[in-house]
Formats: C-alpha cells, structure tokens, sequence
C-alpha cells in the first residue's frame, strides 16, 4: 500500500468527519467502551490480529520510550487499512478468521495516545491531536480514525528500532508512543502462554519488557483430529494432546504419570484466545463460540 494509498483513504475519512462531526464523537464514545471492555486484553487482541495476518512470530518490546508490537504475517492492503480506520467494519469471516468484529484494534487506546503503523511502503501515524488540528470543529474525536503520514522527527527516531525488527524478518508493526505506563506493566504480567495452543499460525511470542518472556508451541498431527502440542516457557516445557471433535478442540495437559488434571483457573473456554469462563471439567474447551465484546465471557 502506497503513500498515495494512505491519502486516499485519510481524505475520505476526513470528508465523512467534516460532514458529520457529531458522528466522529460518538465514535470518541464508543472506542472509549471498547478499551474499558478490552482492560487487559490489547496483547492477546493484537496477537489474534498477527494470527488472522498468517504471522507465525509476534513481538512486543519497550524501547526509547516506545512499545512496539510487530508481526512476521501478511502486509497490509487498503482494505486491512481501511477496516482498520473504522469501526465493525471488518472484512474478515467468521469461521475463517478468528477475529470478525472488526472492533478489537480499538482496544489499545489503552496503551497509548499516539500510534504508528509501519507495514511495508504503508506509515501511518493516529493522534487525537493531529485529528482535532484537522477537523476543529469536532467536539470530540476517537484516536484511531483519521491516519495522519507519520512525522519526519518520528521516522527518524524510529529508524533504529525499525530497522532492527525488519531485519529480523517482521513486516507489520505498530508502534505506540506517549505510553500509558501501568497499562502496559499489567498486559506484560497478565499474558497467559496458553493463548498459542489454539492459534493457527503463530508459533512464537516474544515478550520484551519489565517481564521478559519467550513462549514457543510446537505442533504435530496425530491424525485428522489429533494433536500433539510442546508449549514452552522460561519457567519449563508443557505437553499437550488436542482433540478435535465437531466443532469444539478439547486440550489435555499431561505430566509424567499421564493427562493431568487442570485446576479450575486453567481450565477454562477459549474462543481460541482464553476467557474467564470455567468449562466445569479438567482439560480447557475451545471453539468458535460467541462472547461478550471483550472475549472474557461466554
């Protein structure tokens, strides 16, 4: 996607706002809603994002002041671009991405007031700021709406960070700047490694931050409807066997003495990422189930 790209879609949306500002607030409102649904939960929706994008590497690390999130998937287009702007209008389907909503992005106004997107030849810079330059007449404006070209300055003190993830094979990556500190700090110590073992394609998480962390699944067929999982973490190795039956994938850890029994704050429902809904048995349940916005309950 080229810089002219990213024109046309920031005009586009900048019409819309000029036409209806009272729309843009409500936009504001609701994007507000979202991170407070999401509370703890930008990693893991970010990840879902890398995961749809056929990534099978996610990283988020602090650096210079800035967190960034980045991911080995596909780059974007103007139509990623575009659903990524507004809201609930995802173009993935249910069923064959794990995301549909179109809402979850919204989630990291949590983490910080300013966003930039590197994706291939596609910079994009969010700020409410630049937005309430643009449109003064808007009493109100939502951070991810309006993309802005990302600041020469910026760029420049970026290029280091940039270069080094590039270099090591990422494509996409957010960078989050005027950071909301014990956000962050939470997201670092609540992500649960369990997250990968319903995943389609991302096999590595790398966590670089006050906690250090890498998660890594290994996957091998059994036969149609089993598989063998090796989740590993710093603090050691788990063995898990998945089963697929109709629509739902049962998860079995095992010890040395066989399937172990999964207390009731591990066993819980994952609509591929993990809620906090108990499945009333000893092993985790996952599927294509509806949840409320913010993943958590069934």
């Amino acid at each position: 996607m080229s810089a002219s790209s990213l024109q046309s879609v920031r005009e586009l949306l900048l019409n819309e706002a000029r036409q209806s500002p009272q729309l843009l607030a409500d936009l504001a409102g609701l994007e507000g809603y979202i991170a407070e649904s999401y509370d703890c939960r930008s990693f893991v929706e970010l990840l879902q994002n890398a995961d749809d994008a056929g990534a099978s590497r996610f990283k988020v690390a602090r650096t210079g002041g800035f967190l960034l999130v980045a991911n080995d998937g596909r780059l974007f287009d103007s139509r990623d671009f575009q659903s990524l702007c507004r809201s609930a209008a995802s173009n993935k389907q249910r069923g064959n991405t794990i995301g549909y909503r179109g809402i979850g992005f919204k989630s990291v106004v949590g983490l910080a007031r300013t966003i930039h997107l590197f994706s291939g030849e596609l910079e994009a810079t969010f700020s409410r700021e630049l937005t309430a330059r643009e449109l003064p007449q808007a009493t109100r404006v939502p951070l991810v709406r309006i993309p802005h070209p990302v600041e020469v300055d910026t760029r420049r003190k970026l290029e280091g960070a940039l270069g080094q993830l590039r270099g090591d094979g990422y494509k996409t990556i957010f960078v989050f700047d005027d950071l909301v500190a014990n956000s962050i700090e939470t997201e670092f110590e609540a992500f649960d490694p369990t997250s990968l073992l319903f995943l389609r394609n991302v096999r590595q998480v790398e966590l670089k931050g006050a906690v250090e962390s890498i998660t890594t699944v290994r996957r091998s067929a059994v036969d149609d409807r089993t598989h063998s999982l090796r989740l590993a973490t710093a603090s050691g190795v788990s063995e898990w066997t998945l089963l697929a039956k109709q629509e739902l994938t049962f998860a079995f850890r095992h010890d040395e003495s066989g399937i172990a029994r999964l207390d009731e704050r591990q066993a819980v429902v994952h609509a591929f990422l993990p809620s906090l809904e108990a499945t009333g048995f000893p092993f985790k349940v996952n599927g294509d189930i509806s949840t409320d916005p913010s993943r958590t309950r069934i």
